[in-house]
């Protein structure tokens, strides 16, 4: 059944293994946004020039616009022969565990906080 699961696999572009794509968080230094993508370990990565890296890629994360700021991030992944990430290299921002995404986007989105002076608005 392997054989038939591969041959669906090659046809379909879908990976038996399942772990094609890489999720990549970064937090925007300009929005103060975290963000998200994902790269395409099977496709995304080409040939390094640097010795220590088999795989290389480089990746653009655009804010979604928000809060009016449409700023950028670039990531730069190295990756073993393996595909397994080496290290990573943020320009406009910084990255972000899972967790500390999480934490992040639910800061980003909660309400803004209202300026109360304690009063009690005022009548009285």
């Amino acid at each position: 059944m392997s054989l038939l699961k591969r041959l669906a696999a090659l046809f379909t572009g879908k990976s038996s293994s399942g772990n094609r794509n890489l999720t990549i968080y970064v937090l925007s230094k300009r929005c103060n946004e975290p963000l998200s993508a994902e790269v395409d370990t099977l496709n995304a990565l080409s040939g390094s020039d640097d010795d220590a890296a088999a795989l290389y890629t480089r990746k653009v994360i655009q804010g979604t616009g928000k809060n009016r700021c449409f700023a950028q991030v670039e990531v730069e992944l190295w990756f073993d022969s393996g595909r397994n990430l080496l290290r990573h290299a943020v320009s406009g921002g910084r990255w972000l565990t899972a967790e500390e995404y999480a934490t992040e986007l639910a800061r980003f989105n909660a309400p803004p906080e209202e300026n109360d002076s304690g009063g009690s608005g005022g009548f009285g």
